[in-house]
């Protein structure tokens, strides 16, 4: 064997130990879903052919309020992806291309409260959604989970914009584009898979949020999935069948929104490595 087969070798057997280690628990947590409760518990990690089963699925449907807990969950996550990423790239551009006294001080400030647990600013969000009349509120939610994506987006984006050449911005403004105009006509279009990345960053730190929506979140009607997978737990039971089951319908909707975007997100992380 050559030395370039060996080290073919070397490489595809490493990436692929490495890769069955990442997806083995995805696998077990797939498995388990398909399977009822004794087998669940009896320690077997493959069931008998007997033993899988749909209902896991059907019941998660049936006893719980899953798809209002769907809907919460796509009309907040999808808000904030929006929301931020339009905000974000309007302060990106501005901290871009305009000479600010103290913008890097400014963006250090603002991606510092990222270096801190989350749980230290829960109760001041609580109260200040209180005082706004915004708790157990769909509206409460987004602006929370734009409050907390917002700053690494800002500092992402604006980094990206560093990366685009400002003859672009000049050639648009001597042809009479306003500095808006700029940004929506010429940028946009450029930044694309920066924009991806950012928007889908935003997608999943609301979607998978348990912290905020668990004290913001009241009643049924405003509860995310995240939340609405404890129900299926209780003092005295665990329904380990129903909890992969529900874990599994949270997890489908992320691989299906990043095997959409795949291409966009792969350009916009590679771009960003590379400028």
């Amino acid at each position: 064997m050559t030395t370039n087969k060996k080290r073919l070798v070397i490489v595809y057997g490493g990436l692929f130990i490495f890769y069955a280690f990442l997806l083995l628990p995805i696998a077990w947590l797939v498995l388990s879903s398909l399977r009822n409760s004794d087998s669940i518990q009896s320690g077997r990690l493959i069931p008998y052919p007997s033993e899988v089963t749909g209902s896991n699925y059907v019941e998660a449907f049936r006893i719980s309020n899953l798809i209002t807990c769907l809907a919460n969950s796509f009309l907040i996550a999808i808000s904030v992806m929006f929301l931020v990423v339009f905000i974000g790239s309007l302060g990106a551009y501005a901290l871009s291309r305009c000479q600010l006294r103290g913008k890097n001080t400014f963006m250090m400030l603002a991606l510092m409260p990222q270096f801190f647990p989350y749980v230290l600013i829960l109760i001041p969000f609580y109260v200040l959604m209180s005082n706004l009349g915004l708790v157990d509120s769909h509206l409460g939610l987004i602006l929370t989970h734009t409050s907390i994506t917002l700053p690494f987006v800002l500092w992402m984006l604006t980094g990206y914009f560093n990366a685009i050449p400002r003859d672009l911005d000049q050639a648009a403004l001597i042809d009479g584009c306003s500095r808006l105009g700029v940004l929506f006509r010429i940028i946009y279009p450029i930044a694309i898979p920066g924009m991806v990345v950012a928007g889908f960053f935003a997608f999943v730190v609301s979607w998978g949020d348990y912290l905020f929506v668990s004290i913001l979140s009241q009643s049924q009607e405003t509860q995310t999935l995240p939340v609405g997978l404890q129900t299926f737990m209780s003092s005295l039971q665990v329904k380990w069948g129903l909890i992969t089951a529900g874990t599994v319908i949270a997890i489908v909707p992320t691989i299906v929104f990043f095997a959409i975007v795949q291409r966009r997100l792969v350009a916009g992380l590679t771009a960003g490595a590379v400028k």
